[in-house]
């Protein structure tokens, strides 16, 4: 144990006083003693309730029961599928009634009839209704897509959001541990100012770090609260209702960007499966469009009836057709519309599958940034900057350093565990962001998409150092 000097000695022992003076519930959580690491008992994975898939899923069920944004996506769902089964083989029949009454000029009544009755039916010919069908079946796919799409992205923005909470509560907890530090710190700097034991600088300099602490507390509470409002929103609970302690992940192991990740990202990304829907969706519409250059063929029955006695006069069956051919070059110019727009829709996909791949790799090397920072101050920077501080105030204390750089080496100390848990939470970030384009659930999921990166494969070898 150290030993400290007597001019030194009231510093630490009105250190340990404050802490013990400390009110009960707070002790625990601000009352490190000066030179201790205030965050270390934070620096693990246990801080809180794991953030897993299951949670996800829980949070998104209940987001499908309140959330308007998902309710409304899944109307339009069902509103898409009603169109395919309202589609009709058979159109509705014409009937038409008509009442003559002769001139003296003309046949009688009696002969002719005076009232006629015809009814007319659209023929289902050249698989026009199937044709529709199909194009209706597309839109209905297209809209669960799309339904699907709003709830991943809502699952990954949760993700997010708990990630968020979860490092606003380590930053809170930072900050109170820190101020708590500076609290007992300045006490003590103020006992030695007024006999004589410290600059007024010192205790100007402690004074002034325990202001902006006091602050940094303040705004890394509001912001916290914030998070905590942004999660109600997505679920449409309460603005104000309370959310527990979660924990941030610890510092995952390296996923490599190889080609099974890729392809699993080409199946599975969830915006690229509803542009290339969009694209079966304008094919059949082209289709179809190429049908309508077929006349409609019509077939009817007509009768004539006299008033007189209620018989019948005449029948007439008929068979009635369009005449589409006057037209023909409006049709092509239909078709090839539509064509064009099949092919927009491909090209579109085809892009953004490109769009898809960069973003992709872009996530795993911003993943591989993140965990490397996150190794580095865990098993580097915070290591010695806790022996720097140390020495810093074993100096101090021998009269053979000054107090700013016990103060210096306390900033980077907790510097450096905001900035491991800050990478931690980018890391996790990233593996929802990744898990959304993949189709995965979590780093497990990801790492068996990824398999093994082969000397020949895409991007960037797993780093070896881990």
């Amino acid at each position: 144990m150290l030993q400290l000097p007597a001019s030194r000695y009231p510093l630490f022992a009105l250190a340990i006083a404050a802490l013990l003076l400390a009110p009960a519930g707070s002790r625990a959580d601000e009352a490190p003693s000066p030179g201790a690491d205030p965050v270390a008992a934070l620096s693990g994975s246990d801080e809180g309730t794991a953030i897993t898939p299951e949670l996800l899923d829980r949070l998104v069920n209940e987001a499908r029961a309140h959330s308007p944004g998902l309710q409304a996506a899944a109307a339009r769902m069902a509103a898409a599928g009603a169109a395919v089964a309202a589609v009709r083989t058979w159109e509705d029949p014409t009937a038409t009634v008509g009442f003559t009454k002769p001139t003296p000029r003309g046949l009688m009544a009696s002969q002719d009839g005076n009232l006629m009755y015809e009814v007319d039916q659209k023929l289902p010919l050249y698989g026009k209704p199937d044709l529709i069908r199909r194009q209706a079946a597309a839109d209905a796919s297209r809209e669960q897509y799309a339904a699907d799409f709003e709830a991943q992205k809502l699952r990954r923005d949760l993700g997010v959001a708990l990630i968020q909470l979860a490092l606003g509560d380590l930053e809170v907890d930072f900050a109170r541990r820190d101020l708590a530090w500076l609290a007992a710190t300045s006490s003590s700097v103020d006992h030695l100012y007024r006999v004589g034991g410290a600059r007024q600088v010192d205790w100007l300099k402690v004074e002034t770090a325990q202001a902006v602490a006091g602050d940094a507390l303040r705004t890394s509470t509001i912001e916290r609260a914030h998070g905590a409002v942004a999660l109600n929103r997505m679920l449409n609970r309460d603005l104000h209702a309370a959310w527990p302690r979660f924990a941030v992940p610890a510092v995952l192991p390296d996923i490599p960007y190889t080609p099974r990740l890729v392809e699993a990202a080409l199946a599975a990304e969830p915006e690229l499966r509803i542009m290339r829907q969009e694209s079966v969706s304008a094919e059949a519409a082209a289709d179809l469009t190429r049908r309508q250059r077929l006349p409609d063929v019509s077939v009817g029955l007509q009768a004539w009836q006299y008033t007189g006695d209620a018989g019948i006069r005449e029948g007439t069956v008929t068979v009635s057709f369009s005449v589409p051919w006057l037209n023909r070059g409006k049709y092509d110019d239909d078709w090839r519309r539509d064509r064009q727009r099949q092919r927009a829709s491909e090209l579109a996909a085809d892009d953004y599958a490109l769009s898809v791949r960069e973003e992709l790799h872009h996530h795993i090397d911003s993943l591989d940034a993140a965990r490397r920072e996150a190794a580095l101050y865990r098993d580097q920077v915070i290591p010695l900057t806790r022996q720097t501080l140390a020495s810093a105030e074993a100096a101090w204390d021998q009269n053979l350093g000054p107090f700013q750089d016990v103060l210096d080496a306390h900033r980077m100390l907790v510097s450096g565990q905001l900035s491991l848990a800050q990478a931690r939470a980018d890391q996790a970030t990233m593996i929802v962001e990744i898990a959304l384009l993949t189709g995965a659930r979590d780093a497990e999921g990801l790492l068996a998409l990824a398999g093994d990166a082969s000397p020949g494969g895409e991007g960037r070898a797993p780093d070896s150092n881990k």
